[in-house]
């Protein structure tokens, strides 16, 4: 992994950043739901949560952590989910 300089300030805008919200959550083996709460309050990610975060942006954990700790201190509301077509059931 890279300590690449991300263009977000807060975690919120790197998870938007990463495409279609279930599926980031599926990435992330969490409900919907519960990834918009972490995304709302960075504080209620576990580890575990910000290391998979970090691989699927490809970045270092130190710039997860460095982007939730600013979100926590500048409360945001959360970008509106990427609306898509939902997939196919066969």
């Amino acid at each position: 992994m890279s300590t690449k300089k991300v263009p977000f300030d807060t975690l919120a805008e790197l998870i938007h950043s990463l495409g279609e919200r279930g599926k980031t959550a599926k990435a992330l083996e969490i409900n919907p739901r519960t990834l918009l709460t972490r995304m709302q309050d960075p504080a209620t990610f576990t580890v575990g949560e910000l290391l998979k975060v970090a691989g699927l942006a490809h970045v270092d954990l130190s710039v997860v952590a460095a982007l939730a700790e600013y979100q926590i201190n500048n409360p945001i509301e959360p970008p509106a989910p990427i609306l898509g077509r939902p997939a196919r059931q066969h």
